[in-house]
């Protein structure tokens, strides 16, 4: 049995592996991060990042191994924006990226209290697609178009309320 997924704040402690991960080619295409920026540069952002009381970004870990991050962008108390990361990539198709994002989704809503929650996706990154309809996330008239894999690529937009959320994630008594 695959111990437990689950969330924590991210930790100084954290940002080796983070940093780590740039060296994962594939990883770094698909997130949008730089590759060839020197590590210290990395390690900097990832302190600015630990540091930012205005961010919510969650570490994710199975176990005790950390397996990536889960975002909730943005400062607004009714909604904000879903991102996660799973690295490196030699985990992705594991399930990892579900498990993640709905424990940000559940986060978001249960800890937050927000009202909803957006996410997006590359139309090509067929994997987040899949994801983000998995949580129940319904597709928005919203389109963008975000840099993917270094094309600029049109994205679909997604959104789920709290409402229907709950609905389907019941919170047990005595939450």
């Amino acid at each position: 049995m695959e111990p437990e997924v689950w969330l924590r704040e991210l930790q100084i402690a954290d940002i080796p592996t983070y940093v780590d991960w740039v060296s994962d080619r594939r990883l770094c295409e698909h997130a949008g991060w730089g590759h060839d920026a020197p590590r210290s540069a990395h390690e900097a952002k990832w302190h600015e990042i630990v540091g930012d009381r205005e961010l919510t970004r969650l570490a994710a870990l199975q176990g005790d191994e950390l397996i990536g991050f889960v975002d909730l962008a943005g400062t607004d108390p009714d909604h904000r924006e879903l991102g996660y990361v799973i690295g490196p990539s030699a985990r992705w198709g594991q399930g990892l990226g579900t498990r993640v994002a709905q424990l940000g989704v559940d986060h978001g809503f249960t800890v937050l209290n927000l009202t909803y929650i957006n996410a997006e996706a590359p139309e090509t990154n067929e994997a987040s697609v899949r994801i983000l309809v998995s949580l129940g996330m319904t597709e928005t008239d919203q389109q963008g178009s975000h840099p993917y894999l270094g094309v600029a690529t049109p994205t679909r937009c997604f959104r789920i309320s709290r409402e229907s959320y709950l609905r389907q994630n019941p919170v047990p008594e005595g939450k």
